[in-house]
């Protein structure tokens, strides 16, 4: 292109200028010097180029590296685990973990507030009660281990508990979704009722036949466990435990070895919506317990008012044996359920004066409960437990009113085979005693959402003989529960 502008200037500068030989030469040399120059340039402007196209692919092939880069340098750090940030969210409770995928801390915490009114007034007051008020953690690691600890904080009337006393404390190894491991103080899986999470219970308390009391000393001991889901339609356990109750080491050789299967036959039958569940429990050990109480069973109502059974001198040399088996049933079709059970317990030894026993306790419950917002117990059903109902609705400012629930329980307690060994009267204890009761329990549940829920009972116990309890005898006691309970 140059060549073409600068020829026609030159030759007009020539044109303009006297001709001379000497002056021609001269203007062919400038010609030929300004030709080399523009020569010289078009090279260096043409290496440019090739500099500049060279650069320009570099920039690009940095550009594109950069994000590999990025990726690469994440993903250093987050398997070096530095810098990889911690994420909350809430699921029936406070989780906390990070992309990695190794690790999960769940915090869980419930509290149950009570108000309580029993008949008649002498054998108990009304009182406003904290039932349960529990915090602890779930930390899970490795995939394969689970971790974890509770406390409860709830006092006793005479505020004897004033520190925290240990509820769950175990290690989990879970590799096997069918042998399951667990090693630590936890709760002994024996039959349904006892099974559930006290967040879940079909009522404020348990049945005559599965609450704390003569059959039933403790909810927690410390030992082992082997539990899972081999199938999907079949649940097990199998514990070696000290038998000697929560927060208590075992103080001699004697251990409770016990174990639980069920199976959900709706399941097996691929019938949807349904809950068809068999089971039995079983268990043998002895009442040698590390503290003094193994001497003395009793048994309370199911409202928690009045004790009403009492054998003591049970523990004679440590050799007190009980066994106990156990069936179980539930039939659960949408919004009803129908649950049962029937527990033995056998009991043998020598008494502090010599003399031998060998009698039996037995107990059994049925009970009815009804959603009648529509909910239906299947959802709620997973390894042989009911758990956690969500309402179709929660309770809200607009046009939720959550679910509601209608129950009714029947259950009886038998220890006529006792009777001879009631505790007696003293002048430090003149109270009397029964050898069998029977109790009807009504229930209303309002769950405002799935982690919020409102409690009503009505307990009428019967005995079979009336008792002495504070100066009053009677032979009814009556009772009033109004809950509410919140968990996460």
């Amino acid at each position: 292109m140059f060549k073409f502008v600068y020829r026609p200037l030159v030759a007009a500068l020539v044109l303009a200028v006297p001709a001379s030989s000497a002056l021609a030469d001269e203007a062919t040399d400038r010609i030929k010097q300004l030709e080399e120059m523009m020569h010289e340039m078009q090279q260096q402007r043409i290496e440019q180029d090739k500099q500049m196209q060279l650069m320009a692919e570099e920039l690009k092939a940095m550009r594109e590296q950069m994000p590999q880069a990025k990726e690469e340098r994440d993903a250093q750090d987050k398997s070096k685990g530095d810098g990889s940030p911690v994420k909350a969210s809430f699921k029936d409770g406070l989780i906390f973990t990070d992309d990695s995928g190794d690790w999960k801390m769940q915090i869980n915490g419930r509290v149950q507030a009570d108000y309580r009114d029993w008949d008649p007034s002498e054998w108990k007051t009304d009182s406003f009660t904290i039932r349960r008020a529990r915090l602890g953690a779930t930390f899970g690691f490795l995939q394969d281990f689970t971790v974890r600890v509770e406390g409860e904080y709830a006092n006793d009337n005479t505020g004897a508990r004033g520190s925290t006393a240990l509820t769950y404390g175990y290690l989990d190894y879970t590799r096997w979704g069918g042998a399951k491991i667990r090693v630590g103080q936890f709760k002994p899986f024996f039959g349904l009722e006892r099974t559930y999470s006290t967040n879940f219970t079909d009522f404020a308390e348990l049945s005559l036949a599965t609450n704390n009391g003569a059959i039933f000393t403790s909810t927690y001991d410390r030992g082992v466990m082997l539990f899972g889901d081999p199938l999907p339609w079949l649940n097990y356990n199998v514990y070696y435990v000290n038998g000697s109750g929560q927060n208590n080491d075992d103080v001699n050789d004697t251990k409770d070895f016990g174990g639980r299967v069920n199976a959900n036959l709706a399941r097996l039958a691929d019938i949807k919506g349904a809950v068809i569940h068999i089971g039995a429990s079983a268990s043998a050990g002895s009442i040698s317990f590390s503290t003094s109480t193994g001497s003395t069973v009793t048994q309370s109502t199911e409202g928690s008012g009045v004790q009403f059974f009492s054998v003591n001198n049970l523990l004679a040399a440590q050799n007190s044996d009980r066994d106990r088996w156990g069936l179980e049933g539930s039939l659960a079709y949408g919004p009803v359920k129908l649950s049962s059970e029937y527990i033995r317990a056998n009991f043998q030894g020598t008494t502090s004066t010599n003399n031998k026993f060998d009698n039996d306790i037995k107990a059994w419950y049925v009970d009815m409960n009804w959603m009648l917002t529509g909910e239906s117990w299947a959802d709620t059903y997973k390894s042989g437990i009911y758990g956690r109902m969500k309402p179709k609705q929660n309770f809200d400012s607009k046009d939720g009113w959550g679910a509601f629930e209608l129950g009714a329980r029947y259950s009886k307690f038998d220890a006529s085979d006792f009777e001879s060994m009631l505790t007696l009267p003293t002048i430090a204890n003149p109270n009397t005693y029964a050898s069998e009761a029977h109790a009807w329990t009504l229930g209303a549940k309002w769950l405002l959402n799935p982690n919020a829920r409102i409690v009503l009972n009505y307990v009428h116990s019967k005995f079979d003989d009336p008792i002495l309890v504070s100066g009053k005898l009677d032979d009814v006691e009556k009772a009033i529960m109004l809950r509410a309970q919140y968990d996460f």
